[in-house]
C-alpha cells in the first residue's frame, strides 16, 4: 500500500508527475489551447476526512500546481453511520462503544457537495456549459475526454459516460439500457456486484459471460462523465443533489440478516441518470462513448482507462483471473503503450514491446514514451509537433519525455534515454537528432529485495519495479525564450 493520499501518488516514475500535478497540468493546457489568455477552468476536489488536509497541504507546498488558487476548491465529504445487519442497527467503534463506527458515503455525494457549495449555479451563470468528472487515479482520463466532450456537443447530449471494452466478471460496473415493464427506458451503470445476477433474471441465463470476442456485451464505465450543465442545475435544485443509496452487505450465514463486517449506506455519481427526469414529451438525452484499443498485442489492460486502485496481491489475483489488475504498474504501463501506439498511428518506427513480469503480473512493456500536456494536449497535436514521422525511430527499451508546448521534430533516431523540456516561449525544433547512451530501464523488485524494504521506496514497492539510470541520458533544457534549432547531434551526450 502507500502510506500517503492517493492524488500524490506518481503516474509514472519516469518524471515522477504526480496524479495531481498531472491532471492540473492537463487543465492549465486545455485553458490554453485555442490560443485564449484569460481562460481559467474551475478545478472541484472532492475530499474526506482523512485525506482533505493533505490535499490541501499538497497544493500549497506546489503553488496549486500553476493552477490559481481562486480556480480550485476542495468539497469535504462527511462520513456515514455503519450498519451491522439488515433491520439497520449502527455499529459502534471497537476501541470506543460510546462512538459511533462511521465510513465514506460513496462518491455520488459529489453532487450533494456541488450543490449546496452553489458550485454548478456559479458556473452556469459564467457561461460554462459543460461539467465534467473523472476518476481520481486514471491517468488516461484526458485522452478520451477531449473527444467524448466532442460527441456530447455533436449530440447535444445531457449526459454522456466514457466506456471501454469490458471483461465479464471484472470489478467494473457496465453501462446499460434498463427497460421497465411500464415502458420506461434509462441509460445507466449497473455495479459490478449486480450485474450477474440481473444478467440471469433477464436475458441470460449464464450470467456476466464474454461474447464471441472476448469481452462482455456491455462497455465497462471508466468513471468519466460530461453532463451539459444547464440541466444539471435543474436536477440538483429538483434533487437537492442526493442520489439514492444501496448498500452491498457480506453475510455471515444463510439467513442474510447479519453482516460479516460493518457495512456503509453509499451512493453513486454515475446514478445521475436517476435524478435526471424526463421533461413531458421529452426523454432526457444520455448516451455512452465507447473507446476501443488497438490490437497491436494482447493485454488486459486498456490503454485508455487504467486507473491505480489495486495492491500487487489484489492485482496479481485478478490478473489470474483473467481481468484487469488495475495495479500501479500496468497503469504506468498503459501511459508508454498508449503513447506509443499513437506515435506508430502517424507513422513513427516505435520499437515493439517486450514481455515483463513485475509483482507476479505478466505486462508488455513499450518503450517509456511520456508527451506532458502541453506537448501533446489532444492526439492530434501530434501532428503538428512531429513534422516527418517516418523519420522518426524510438528503439526498444527507449525512453522519450517530451514536455513543452512549442517542441518540433523532423528527425530523430534515439537508442537510450532523451528528455526534452522547454518552457513558454522556448520554439524547440529537433531538426536531425541522433542519440545513443545506455539509458534507463526497470528493475523487478525480488523477494530478496523486499528483506531490505527500508531501502526500498514505497512508490516502487506497490509497483514492483524501480527506475534505474544506467546513464544520465541526454537532457535538453531550454529557459531562454526564442527559436532553439537542434541539428546533427550524434554523441553518446549531449
Amino acid at each position: 500500500g502507500f502510506s500517503g493520499i492517493k492524488v500524490a501518488l506518481p503516474s509514472e516514475v519516469t518524471t515522477s508527475t504526480s496524479f495531481l500535478r498531472l491532471y492540473a497540468n492537463q487543465i492549465r493546457a486545455m485553458q490554453v489551447y485555442n490560443g485564449e489568455t484569460d481562460v481559467k477552468l474551475p478545478f472541484a476536489i472532492m475530499t474526506s476526512e482523512d485525506t482533505h488536509d493533505k490535499t490541501l497541504k499538497l497544493l500549497i507546498d506546489n503553488d496549486y500546481f500553476g493552477l490559481d488558487s481562486d480556480q480550485v476548491v476542495l468539497m469535504k465529504q462527511e462520513k456515514v453511520p455503519s450498519l451491522i445487519d439488515d433491520k439497520a442497527h449502527i455499529a459502534l467503534d471497537e476501541k470506543n462503544q460510546y462512538k459511533i463506527l462511521t465510513k465514506p458515503h460513496g462518491h455520488g455525494d459529489v453532487h450533494l457537495l456541488i450543490k449546496q457549495l452553489g458550485l454548478a449555479r456559479k458556473w452556469n451563470d459564467e457561461g460554462l456549459r459543460w461539467v465534467i468528472f473523472f476518476q481520481d487515479t486514471n491517468p488516461m482520463a484526458w485522452r478520451t475526454i477531449p473527444a467524448a466532450l466532442g460527441v456530447s456537443a455533436d449530440l447535444s447530449l445531457e449526459m454522456n459516460s466514457v466506456a471501454v471494452p469490458r471483461k465479464a466478471k471484472a470489478a467494473a460496473g457496465a453501462i446499460m439500457r434498463l427497460s421497465h415493464e411500464d415502458g420506461h427506458e434509462m441509460t445507466i451503470n449497473v455495479e459490478y456486484n449486480y450485474i450477474d445476477s440481473l444478467l440471469k433474471a433477464t436475458i441470460n441465463s449464464e450470467g456476466d459471460v464474454n461474447g464471441g470476442d472476448g469481452f462482455s456485451p456491455f462497455p465497462g464505465n471508466a468513471n468519466q462523465l460530461i453532463l451539459a450543465l444547464a440541466p444539471y442545475v435543474e436536477a440538483l435544485e429538483k434533487s437537492g443533489g442526493v442520489v439514492g443509496e444501496f448498500v452491498n452487505p457480506k453475510y455471515t450465514d444463510e439467513s442474510r440478516t447479519k453482516f460479516k463486517k460493518p457495512t456503509r449506506l453509499e451512493c453513486m455519481m454515475q446514478d445521475y441518470p436517476i435524478i435526471l427526469k424526463d421533461r413531458p414529451g421529452e426523454p432526457a438525452k444520455v448516451g455512452v462513448t465507447i473507446f476501443g484499443d488497438q490490437p497491436y498485442e494482447e493485454t488486459l489492460t486498456h490503454r485508455m482507462y487504467a486507473p491505480c486502485k489495486n495492491n500487487l496481491k489484489e492485482a496479481a489475483k485478478n490478473a489470474s483471473n483473467g481481468i484487469p489488475d488495475a495495479s500501479a504498474a500496468s497503469s504506468e504501463l498503459a501511459i508508454y503503450a498508449l503513447n506509443s501506439c499513437m506515435l506508430r498511428s502517424i507513422g513513427a518506427q516505435i520499437g515493439d514491446p517486450v514481455e515483463c513480469i513485475y509483482g507476479g503480473i505478466t505486462q508488455t512493456e513499450w518503450p517509456h514514451i511520456v508527451f506532458s500536456p502541453s506537448f501533446a494536449t489532444t492526439y492530434s497535436d501530434l501532428h503538428d509537433r512531429f513534422l516527418a514521422p517516418d523519420q522518426v525511430v524510438v528503439n526498444e527499451g527507449s525512453t522519450l519525455v517530451l514536455d513543452g508546448p512549442d517542441i518540433r521534430i523532423t528527425k530523430l533516431e534515439l537508442t537510450g534515454t532523451l528528455v526534452v523540456r522547454a518552457e513558454a516561449g522556448c520554439r524547440v525544433h529537433l531538426e536531425d537528432v541522433t542519440v545513443v547512451n545506455e539509458g534507463w530501464e526497470f528493475q523487478a523488485i525480488t523477494e530478496n529485495d523486499v528483506i531490505e524494504v527500508d531501502s526500498i521506496d514505497e512508490t516502487d514497492m506497490i509497483r514492483g519495479y524501480r527506475l534505474i539510470k544506467r546513464a544520465e541520458g541526454c537532457i535538453l533544457e531550454f529557459r531562454s525564450p526564442g527559436e532553439h534549432n537542434v541539428v546533427h547531434h550524434s554523441q553518446s551526450q549531449i
